[in-house]
Protein backbone atom coordinates (compact mmCIF):
# COMPACT_ATOMS: atom_id res chain seq x y z
CA UNK A 1 0.00 0.00 0.00
CA UNK A 2 1.84 3.28 -1.26
CA UNK A 3 2.63 5.89 1.41
CA UNK A 4 0.42 8.91 2.47
CA UNK A 5 2.07 11.96 1.45
CA UNK A 6 0.36 15.68 2.85
CA UNK A 7 1.34 18.47 1.95
CA UNK A 8 1.22 21.45 4.51
CA UNK A 9 -1.56 23.92 3.67
CA UNK A 10 1.14 26.94 3.19
CA UNK A 11 4.43 25.72 1.83
CA UNK A 12 6.37 27.22 -1.31
CA UNK A 13 6.41 30.34 -3.17
CA UNK A 14 5.25 33.23 -0.66
CA UNK A 15 3.70 36.17 -2.90
CA UNK A 16 6.72 38.84 -2.62
CA UNK A 17 8.94 36.30 -3.92
CA UNK A 18 6.13 35.33 -6.86
CA UNK A 19 6.78 39.41 -7.34
CA UNK A 20 10.45 39.51 -7.44
CA UNK A 21 10.75 36.67 -10.21
CA UNK A 22 7.69 37.89 -11.89
CA UNK A 23 9.84 41.35 -11.95
CA UNK A 24 13.19 39.96 -13.28
CA UNK A 25 11.82 38.10 -15.95
CA UNK A 26 10.13 40.22 -17.61
CA UNK A 27 13.39 42.23 -18.53
CA UNK A 28 15.50 41.02 -21.15
CA UNK A 29 18.60 41.07 -19.40
CA UNK A 30 19.12 41.43 -15.52
CA UNK A 31 22.06 42.56 -13.32
CA UNK A 32 20.54 41.54 -9.93
CA UNK A 33 22.85 43.24 -6.59
CA UNK A 34 22.73 39.59 -4.81
CA UNK A 35 20.60 36.23 -4.70
CA UNK A 36 16.82 37.56 -5.77
CA UNK A 37 15.59 34.30 -3.74
CA UNK A 38 17.60 32.12 -1.08
CA UNK A 39 17.14 29.65 -3.54
CA UNK A 40 19.82 27.98 -5.43
CA UNK A 41 18.22 26.27 -7.99
CA UNK A 42 15.98 29.28 -8.75
CA UNK A 43 18.43 31.06 -9.13
CA UNK A 44 20.28 28.88 -11.29
CA UNK A 45 17.14 29.04 -13.36
CA UNK A 46 16.81 32.65 -13.88
CA UNK A 47 20.76 32.95 -14.56
CA UNK A 48 20.32 30.40 -17.72
CA UNK A 49 17.66 33.15 -18.49
CA UNK A 50 20.45 35.70 -18.34
CA UNK A 51 19.56 37.13 -15.23
CA UNK A 52 23.12 37.75 -13.58
CA UNK A 53 24.04 37.89 -10.11
CA UNK A 54 26.79 40.65 -9.01
CA UNK A 55 27.83 41.31 -5.79
CA UNK A 56 29.32 45.14 -6.45
CA UNK A 57 28.49 48.20 -8.95
CA UNK A 58 31.21 47.38 -10.35
CA UNK A 59 29.81 44.29 -12.45
CA UNK A 60 26.64 45.48 -13.58
CA UNK A 61 27.41 46.49 -17.61
CA UNK A 62 23.98 48.22 -17.61
CA UNK A 63 22.40 51.09 -16.67
CA UNK A 64 19.69 49.09 -14.61
CA UNK A 65 20.11 47.20 -11.58
CA UNK A 66 17.34 44.88 -9.77
CA UNK A 67 17.26 44.54 -5.58
CA UNK A 68 16.35 41.60 -4.07
CA UNK A 69 12.98 40.51 -2.12
CA UNK A 70 15.25 41.13 0.71
CA UNK A 71 15.92 44.84 0.13
CA UNK A 72 18.73 45.92 0.81
CA UNK A 73 21.30 48.76 2.66
CA UNK A 74 20.43 52.22 1.85
CA UNK A 75 23.99 52.88 1.84
CA UNK A 76 24.41 50.56 -1.07
CA UNK A 77 21.31 51.96 -3.01
CA UNK A 78 22.46 55.61 -2.15
CA UNK A 79 25.35 54.71 -4.12
CA UNK A 80 23.96 53.50 -6.75
CA UNK A 81 21.59 56.94 -7.42
CA UNK A 82 24.87 58.67 -7.36
CA UNK A 83 25.70 56.57 -10.29
CA UNK A 84 22.80 57.03 -11.99
CA UNK A 85 21.96 53.84 -12.44
CA UNK A 86 17.60 52.92 -12.74
CA UNK A 87 16.73 51.20 -9.41
CA UNK A 88 14.12 47.61 -10.43
CA UNK A 89 13.02 47.63 -6.52
CA UNK A 90 12.01 43.93 -5.86
CA UNK A 91 12.31 44.38 -2.23
CA UNK A 92 8.83 42.50 -0.80
CA UNK A 93 6.19 45.04 0.85
CA UNK A 94 6.43 43.30 3.97
CA UNK A 95 9.90 43.91 4.54
CA UNK A 96 9.94 47.84 3.25
CA UNK A 97 6.87 47.48 6.41
CA UNK A 98 9.54 46.70 8.86
CA UNK A 99 11.46 49.47 7.71
CA UNK A 100 8.27 51.58 8.32
CA UNK A 101 7.42 50.09 11.87
CA UNK A 102 11.24 50.52 12.86
CA UNK A 103 11.20 54.43 11.60
CA UNK A 104 7.54 55.01 13.55
CA UNK A 105 9.37 53.63 16.57
CA UNK A 106 12.20 55.57 16.30
CA UNK A 107 10.38 59.13 16.25
CA UNK A 108 8.94 58.20 19.61
CA UNK A 109 12.32 58.86 20.74
CA UNK A 110 13.38 54.50 21.71
CA UNK A 111 16.19 53.29 20.67
CA UNK A 112 15.65 50.55 18.28
CA UNK A 113 16.24 46.88 18.47
CA UNK A 114 16.19 44.29 15.98
CA UNK A 115 15.72 40.52 16.21
CA UNK A 116 17.52 38.34 13.71
CA UNK A 117 20.47 37.57 12.26
CA UNK A 118 23.00 40.39 11.66
CA UNK A 119 24.74 38.65 8.58
CA UNK A 120 21.22 38.46 6.94
CA UNK A 121 20.61 40.92 4.26
CA UNK A 122 17.36 42.20 5.08
CA UNK A 123 18.73 42.62 9.23
CA UNK A 124 21.51 44.63 7.05
CA UNK A 125 18.79 46.33 5.31
CA UNK A 126 16.69 47.40 8.35
CA UNK A 127 19.82 48.39 10.69
CA UNK A 128 20.43 50.99 8.10
CA UNK A 129 17.57 52.59 8.11
CA UNK A 130 17.61 53.00 11.91
CA UNK A 131 19.73 55.40 14.25
CA UNK A 132 22.30 53.29 15.98
CA UNK A 133 20.40 50.30 16.14
CA UNK A 134 21.34 47.36 17.97
CA UNK A 135 20.47 43.88 16.77
CA UNK A 136 20.11 40.30 18.72
CA UNK A 137 19.99 37.02 17.64
CA UNK A 138 21.51 34.87 20.51
CA UNK A 139 20.75 35.23 24.24
CA UNK A 140 23.67 36.75 24.69
CA UNK A 141 23.57 39.51 22.84
CA UNK A 142 20.82 41.15 25.26
CA UNK A 143 24.22 42.35 27.39
CA UNK A 144 24.14 44.89 24.71
CA UNK A 145 20.84 46.38 25.13
CA UNK A 146 20.89 49.21 28.04
CA UNK A 147 19.17 48.14 31.34
CA UNK A 148 16.43 50.55 32.03
CA UNK A 149 16.57 52.08 28.64
CA UNK A 150 13.56 52.58 26.65
CA UNK A 151 13.37 50.86 23.44
CA UNK A 152 11.36 50.01 20.35
CA UNK A 153 11.67 46.26 18.52
CA UNK A 154 11.18 44.66 14.95
CA UNK A 155 12.20 41.70 13.61
CA UNK A 156 13.35 39.73 10.96
CA UNK A 157 10.29 39.06 8.30
CA UNK A 158 11.30 35.29 8.50
CA UNK A 159 11.82 34.96 12.54
CA UNK A 160 11.01 31.72 14.35
CA UNK A 161 7.76 32.98 16.07
CA UNK A 162 8.78 31.75 19.60
CA UNK A 163 11.91 33.48 19.39
CA UNK A 164 10.32 36.86 18.76
CA UNK A 165 8.51 36.31 22.33
CA UNK A 166 11.11 34.71 24.09
CA UNK A 167 12.88 37.73 23.34
CA UNK A 168 10.72 40.12 23.83
CA UNK A 169 9.69 38.42 27.56
CA UNK A 170 14.06 39.09 28.42
CA UNK A 171 13.82 42.68 27.17
CA UNK A 172 10.89 43.67 29.14
CA UNK A 173 13.27 42.12 32.39
CA UNK A 174 15.70 44.26 31.57
CA UNK A 175 14.06 47.43 29.96
CA UNK A 176 12.32 50.58 31.38
CA UNK A 177 10.18 50.12 28.21
CA UNK A 178 9.70 48.23 25.55
CA UNK A 179 7.56 48.85 22.48
CA UNK A 180 7.16 45.66 20.28
CA UNK A 181 5.74 44.99 17.28
CA UNK A 182 5.95 41.56 15.65
CA UNK A 183 7.35 42.05 12.15
CA UNK A 184 7.33 38.28 11.03
CA UNK A 185 5.39 38.25 7.53
CA UNK A 186 2.35 36.59 7.20
CA UNK A 187 3.68 34.08 5.07
CA UNK A 188 6.17 32.98 7.30
CA UNK A 189 3.49 32.35 10.24
CA UNK A 190 1.35 30.60 8.03
CA UNK A 191 4.16 28.62 6.64
CA UNK A 192 5.25 27.66 10.42
CA UNK A 193 1.87 27.12 11.90
CA UNK A 194 0.90 24.93 9.07
CA UNK A 195 4.57 22.84 9.34
CA UNK A 196 3.79 22.62 13.18
CA UNK A 197 0.29 21.16 12.52
CA UNK A 198 1.72 18.75 10.25
CA UNK A 199 4.63 17.49 11.97
CA UNK A 200 2.10 16.18 14.53
CA UNK A 201 -0.10 14.11 12.19
CA UNK A 202 2.54 12.28 10.42
CA UNK A 203 5.94 10.25 11.01
CA UNK A 204 8.67 11.98 8.92
CA UNK A 205 9.01 15.68 8.09
CA UNK A 206 10.59 16.67 4.25
CA UNK A 207 11.52 20.41 4.62
CA UNK A 208 12.24 21.49 0.90
CA UNK A 209 14.54 24.79 0.33
CA UNK A 210 17.82 26.65 -0.37
CA UNK A 211 20.24 26.03 2.81
CA UNK A 212 20.98 29.62 2.77
CA UNK A 213 17.27 30.14 3.44
CA UNK A 214 16.43 31.89 6.46
CA UNK A 215 12.82 31.07 6.57
CA UNK A 216 13.31 27.36 5.59
CA UNK A 217 16.04 26.63 8.52
CA UNK A 218 13.12 27.78 10.62
CA UNK A 219 10.67 25.63 9.29
CA UNK A 220 13.07 23.13 9.94
CA UNK A 221 13.35 24.07 13.85
CA UNK A 222 9.75 23.90 13.92
CA UNK A 223 8.66 20.33 12.98
CA UNK A 224 12.22 19.10 14.85
CA UNK A 225 9.81 20.53 17.76
CA UNK A 226 7.60 17.07 16.74
CA UNK A 227 9.55 15.16 15.05
CA UNK A 228 13.56 15.43 16.72
CA UNK A 229 14.53 12.69 14.73
CA UNK A 230 12.17 12.23 11.67
CA UNK A 231 12.98 15.78 10.57
CA UNK A 232 14.60 15.99 7.19
CA UNK A 233 15.98 19.55 5.23
CA UNK A 234 16.86 18.73 1.94
CA UNK A 235 17.34 21.43 -1.13
CA UNK A 236 16.06 18.87 -4.14
CA UNK A 237 15.31 15.10 -4.44
CA UNK A 238 18.29 14.35 -5.07
CA UNK A 239 19.05 14.24 -1.11
CA UNK A 240 16.50 11.99 -0.28
CA UNK A 241 17.35 8.59 1.39
CA UNK A 242 15.30 6.24 0.83
CA UNK A 243 16.35 4.44 4.47
CA UNK A 244 14.54 7.86 5.96
CA UNK A 245 11.27 6.33 4.74
CA UNK A 246 11.81 2.85 6.19
CA UNK A 247 8.21 1.87 8.62
CA UNK A 248 6.84 5.39 7.79
CA UNK A 249 3.74 5.46 6.53
CA UNK A 250 2.71 9.09 6.82
CA UNK A 251 5.22 11.59 5.43
CA UNK A 252 4.25 15.42 5.35
CA UNK A 253 6.00 18.21 3.07
CA UNK A 254 6.31 21.37 4.00
CA UNK A 255 8.85 23.88 1.71
CA UNK A 256 10.15 27.81 2.55
CA UNK A 257 8.54 31.08 0.75
CA UNK A 258 11.68 30.66 -1.74
CA UNK A 259 10.86 27.32 -2.75
CA UNK A 260 9.56 26.49 -6.29
CA UNK A 261 6.60 24.11 -7.27
CA UNK A 262 9.25 22.05 -9.52
CA UNK A 263 11.17 21.12 -6.24
CA UNK A 264 8.03 20.33 -4.28
CA UNK A 265 6.91 18.09 -6.83
CA UNK A 266 9.99 16.32 -7.59
CA UNK A 267 10.09 15.69 -4.24
CA UNK A 268 6.90 13.76 -3.93
CA UNK A 269 7.73 11.80 -7.23
CA UNK A 270 10.57 10.33 -5.57
CA UNK A 271 9.05 9.28 -2.55
CA UNK A 272 6.54 7.12 -4.33
CA UNK A 273 9.52 5.23 -5.84
CA UNK A 274 9.81 4.06 -2.45
CA UNK A 275 6.88 2.43 -2.30
CA UNK A 276 7.83 -0.48 -4.02
CA UNK A 277 11.51 -0.72 -2.61
CA UNK A 278 10.86 -0.28 0.82
CA UNK A 279 7.79 -2.09 2.73
CA UNK A 280 6.04 0.17 4.33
Amino acid sequence: MPREILIANAAGFCFGVKRAIQKAETMEKAYIFGSLIHNPQEVARLASLDKKIVHSLEEVEDNKVVITAHGLDIKTMDRMNEKGLEIIDTTCPLVTKIYNEGLKLQEQGLKIVIIGDPKHVEVKGIASRMKDPLIVYNEEDIIHVPEGSRIGVVCQSTLLMEKFDMFVGLLKKRCAEVKAVNTICKPTKDRQSAAAELSKQVDIMIVIGGRNSSNTHKLADTCQMNLPNATHHVETAQELEPKWFEGKKKVGITAGASTPDYLIEECIAAIRTYDSLIPA
